[in-house]
């Protein structure tokens, strides 16, 4: 919604400071500090006008919660634990139900990597040595030594735990069999909702919709209220596999976008996660490159939103031709970013290029599918969520050059962060609903088999290339 701001020439107060004296409520829990990357708005949050400012207000629904939590709440214990349940990486948050805020947050790397860095030779492994339980003793003694190593210095009482994971890691963590996933047609094992005690904590696991919409994505979908919405809108969950979910005329459609693991910073050169150091942003000049690093930290490596600005500024600056096809000019090994602060190099190579045009062209073409399955336009889209560590960093008008988000106008779309474990802070205030939710919720939905689509075959070429594409 737009609000009017008002400043005098003189004004010296932050646009978040003087909406809260004028009565303007806007949702950050940073106060200014730019957790989000100065992504959420329209306006940067920490902005000093000096003249009356009209600007967009979100909706608070789709910004509040622990994804922009930027310092932990040590004044209430908690009583509820969520966890989101990796390929990567594994978030825990000791989190208040009631006083919705966060106690402490840990982040950790999924310990089965060892066994395969993409869940299909997680899924291989598990099945020629199912009856070992190898992958779901490491996983279970990982999180219970994160938990208990925090827990041995406070002595929390938590009553609840909630947990949303992809279909194949929550198979692994409960031991279920994966034989149905080793091949299309991709089969589960039968949908059931999973809660239970253990240790006087009740436990609840958030159901996966199909083969590759798991509970994150219900935990998502749930937090944007999905199930019960009317309008047209679009959640986009981008990793390694990116998830979609097209809500139009009472009707979920769901997919997954075979994107790889450059989203997230894998399978480049000079790529990483998303951490401190990590290169989120990049605007190319022919004698001094400019760079953002997240937490203004020496860089150390690309991460997924580094190289999709990176690949919007390639276009932008003709490396990267219409055809989609590298120009002669392009550096043969490739165009330095950086230097690391051991003086190495950071480069994004001509292999680098490629996975990062397959993964957004996936994106684009099963975003153009769904909407061609249900009837629609992208202009209908009244909203895009983009959800994942991803998003939170990354350049939406940049995003929008690479044709990611197809051609849905970056006006509609707000990044919520992580909209799993938004989604299951929001569950854990009310878990007797939990239930009714993902029934109503599995209900709507209908799964698309994007690989088995012709129309997802043709407009991901089209995706390859920039014809279209504004180098502004």
């Amino acid at each position: 919604m737009k609000k009017t701001i008002h400043a005098a020439p003189e004004n010296t107060k932050t646009i978040l400071d003087l909406a809260e004296e004028q009565g303007i409520s806007v949702p950050c829990n940073c106060h200014g500090a730019n957790v989000c990357g100065g992504r959420q708005y329209d306006f940067p949050c920490g902005l000093i006008p000096h003249s009356d400012i009209t600007v967009s207000i979100p909706d608070k629904k789709s910004l509040t919660g622990i994804a922009l939590a930027s310092a932990p709440d040590r004044s209430i214990l908690p009583d509820t634990l969520l966890i989101d349940l990796g390929t990567t990486t594994v978030a825990m948050v000791f989190y208040h139900s009631a006083a919705k805020t966060v106690f402490h947050s840990i982040t950790f790397e999924n310990p089965q990597r060892e066994f395969g860095a993409d869940v299909i030779s997680r899924i291989k492994y598990d099945v020629e040595f199912h009856n070992d339980y190898t992958l779901k003793e490491r996983i279970c003694h990982k999180i219970s030594k994160e938990f208990g190593d925090f827990n041995s210095s406070h002595n929390l009482s938590i009553q609840t735990c909630f947990i949303g994971g992809n279909t194949t890691m929550i198979h692994l963590l409960l031991g279920l069999p994966l034989d149905g996933m080793t091949g299309s047609p991709f089969t589960p094992q039968p949908y059931q909702e999973f809660s239970f005690t253990y240790h006087g904590t009740d436990i609840y696991i958030l159901p996966w919709l199909s083969a590759f919409i798991g509970g994150d994505i219900t935990a998502g979908l749930l937090f944007l209220e999905f199930e019960k919405r009317t309008d047209t809108c679009l959640l986009a969950d981008l990793g390694t596999n990116g998830e979609l979910a097209l809500l139009h005329d009472d009707t979920i459609l769901t997919a997954s976008a075979a994107a790889g693991p450059a989203f997230e910073g894998g399978g480049l050169s000079c790529g990483c996660p998303a951490v401190t150091g990590a290169v989120a942003d990049f605007v190319w000049n022919p004698i001094l490159p400019k760079l953002k690093t997240i937490g203004n930290k020496l860089p150390t490596g690309i991460c997924g939103s580094g190289a999709i600005s990176i690949l919007s500024e390639l276009i932008k600056h003709g490396y990267l031709l219409s055809s989609g096809m590298l120009a002669d000019t392009f550096p043969v090994d490739g165009l330095l970013i950086s230097k690391t602060p051991s003086s190495g190099d950071i480069l994004f190579t001509a292999a680098d290029v490629r996975q990062m045009q397959l993964a957004t062209a996936a994106i684009g073409a099963g975003i153009d599918t769904l909407c061609k399955q249900a009837g629609i336009s992208t202009d209908q889209i009244s909203r895009l969520y983009l959800a994942g560590g991803f998003g939170y960093h990354m350049d939406i008008e940049k995003a929008a050059r690479t044709g990611l988000f197809s051609s849905i106008d970056t006006s509609r779309i707000t990044s919520v962060g992580n909209s799993c474990l938004n989604g299951l802070a929001d569950i854990s205030s009310c878990p007797a609903a939990l239930s009714e939710r993902v029934h109503q919720l599995k209900k709507k939905c209908r799964e698309l088999v994007l690989a088995e689509d012709e129309y997802f075959q043709q407009q991901f070429i089209h995706h390859m290339t920039y014809d279209s594409v504004s180098t502004r």
